[in-house]
């Protein structure tokens, strides 16, 4: 109970604080930022803030289900379908924010990184291989 209530507040003063940040360093160059966000005022602070905390939602939701399929590795491939889907959107807005901030095309190499470390930290080569039990005789070579 204790970890979900931190989590919570985690989560909950995040939104704001990378909102903030965001439109303070993500708007100072006329060339790159985008006007209805800078422009927007408190409406773009909270618009914002709401868009981040669907985004560490997101992220916190990738968090747990990989870490509960780790600990029950069954083969459900709707649920590890979900998985790849949310990585790749967590990737995406990393991308988005990494193209808003600096303006550069390699900013999307995230969206890749994002499903090959979510997808890594859910693998597990060895429930690929079968079994060995002494006594067995053991597969040819």
């Amino acid at each position: 109970m204790l970890r979900l209530l931190l989590v919570g507040l985690t989560l909950l003063h995040l939104g704001p604080g990378l909102a903030f940040a965001l439109l303070a360093f993500g708007c100072g160059d006329a060339a790159l930022r985008p006007a209805p966000l800078c422009d927007g005022g408190v409406a773009a602070f909270l618009r914002l803030t709401v868009a981040l905390w669907g985004a560490l939602a997101l992220a916190a939701w990738c968090w747990a289900a990989i870490r509960d399929e780790r600990v029950q590795p069954h083969a459900r491939p709707p649920r590890r379908a979900a998985i790849l889907l949310a990585l790749a959107g967590c990737g995406a807005i990393v991308a988005l924010t990494g193209q808003w901030l600096s303006g550069e095309a390699a900013a999307w190499l995230a969206l890749p990184a994002a499903v090959a470390t979510g997808w890594l930290a859910l693998a597990n080569p060895s429930h690929c291989n079968t079994p060995y039990r002494v006594g067995d005789e053991r597969p040819p070579t």
